[in-house]
């Protein structure tokens, strides 16, 4: 029966495997701009007053921004192409997950105990939890997004070689 599903690659390599170098990058560069103007044009005073304050709130702004858009780009770009290139192959006897640039997964089709949907999806696809307890010990999973192409024929295949309930 061996079938195999994948995810369409649609950004670069060298993009997927450093976007948070890059944003990171851009993050940091932004923030020496800021401490830039902040040191160019600031006037210093040894004193406590209203300048100060706002010198204050404007560099902590700056660093939060620096920080913080960074992070949510990350994890937006992780939630739309953070898959690409995954496969999922589909055999008689196992399902192996091969992630684009890790160690495959897999698991026999008896070990497969569980496939759930996660309860509250925050980026979207939503996203399918494979679950199997190897040897009655270890439990261990991988992570199938809706957005796999023929994605509703894999959970039907899958359904039907482990007799699991979905």
């Amino acid at each position: 029966m061996n079938e195999v599903f994948s995810y369409p690659v649609t950004q670069s390599a060298f993009l997927l495997e450093n976007y948070y170098i890059l944003t990171w990058t851009g993050g940091m560069l932004a923030l020496g701009a800021a401490w830039a103007i902040f040191f160019r044009y600031g006037n210093f005073k040894y004193g406590i007053d209203l300048g100060c304050l706002f010198k204050t709130i404007v560099i902590m702004a700056a660093t939060m921004l620096a920080i913080g858009i960074p992070n949510y780009l990350n994890v937006r770009y992780y939630a739309k192409h953070g898959h690409e290139g995954d496969t999922i192959t589909l055999t008689d006897k196992q399902v192996i997950y091969q992630p684009r640039n890790g160690k495959a997964k897999s698991f026999a089709l008896s070990e497969v105990k569980k496939v759930y949907k996660e309860p509250m999806t925050f980026n979207p696809p939503p996203t399918h939890y494979v679950v199997a307890v190897i040897d009655s010990i270890k439990v261990d999973s991988f992570a199938v997004r809706e957005d796999l192409p023929r994605f509703d024929e894999f959970i039907k295949k899958l359904k039907s070689a482990t007799s699991v309930n979905l």
